[in-house]
């Protein structure tokens, strides 16, 4: 064999190696960045399971009611446990919607039992002494205020509204887009306060059951 001949040989034999090498790296996993829970994400809506018993009561009230059946295993024995034994039904509903806490938003199943039975809601937010409006005749002393309100100061939610207004509350539909409206957003999520939810969607009322720092619609 040839000087020059072995050379390239052992040029190739190196450079091979190196390439080997490049692959081996890129087929290496890059690591996956932490999953965002439901803890993390909806901090201001967690329940504490050391105390809020109203709206514990509430919630298992409103799982024991609904005509679906939730995902998770402890929520599932909270169903069934309600009508018999209520202490341990509640026990069952803390436990599951711990473990929902500490699990990624990401999932679907899971986003639901938390929306409906592990969290606050802006309707359960609403301050004592007041409550959700149930009637159209409960947004006539709303419609001055709504109507002179500036539309960039509205919640998003409201700016559609805002834009399909006539020229009085009993024009264009105005009570009942808003009181859909206002439904819709009690059942969202609470993330902090809503002004514009508080001023046109609550009315003067008792509430039959109250939380720490608010009122349950």
């Amino acid at each position: 064999m040839s000087k020059s001949l072995a050379l390239s040989l052992g040029t190739l034999g190196v450079g091979g190696a190196g390439i080997g090498a490049a692959g081996a790296h890129l087929l290496k996993k890059t690591p996956e960045a932490p999953k965002v829970t439901f803890r993390d994400k909806y901090s201001k809506a967690l329940l504490d399971t050391k105390s809020d018993d109203a709206i514990w009561t509430t919630k298992l009230n409103s799982l024991a009611g609904s005509s679906s059946t939730p995902k998770n295993a402890h929520l599932v024995k909270a169903k069934a446990e309600k009508g018999t034994k209520a202490n341990e039904a509640k026990d069952s509903l803390k436990k599951g919607c711990e473990e929902i806490y500490s699990k990624p938003v990401d999932n679907k199943d899971d986003f639901q039992d938390f929306k409906s039975f592990c969290s606050f809601n802006n309707g359960d937010k609403i301050a004592s002494g007041k409550v959700l409006v149930s009637a159209d005749t409960d947004l006539d002393t709303h419609w001055s205020a709504f109507s002179s309100s500036a539309r960039d100061n509205l919640y998003e939610g409201f700016k559609a509204i805002f834009d399909a207004k006539g020229s009085n509350a009993n024009e264009k539909n105005w009570k009942s887009a808003m009181l859909g409206k206002c439904k819709e957003i009690a059942t969202d999520i609470f993330e902090g306060s809503i002004p514009n939810f508080d001023t046109f969607c609550t009315k003067n009322g008792t509430s039959p059951t109250t939380t720490t720092g608010g009122a349950v619609a």
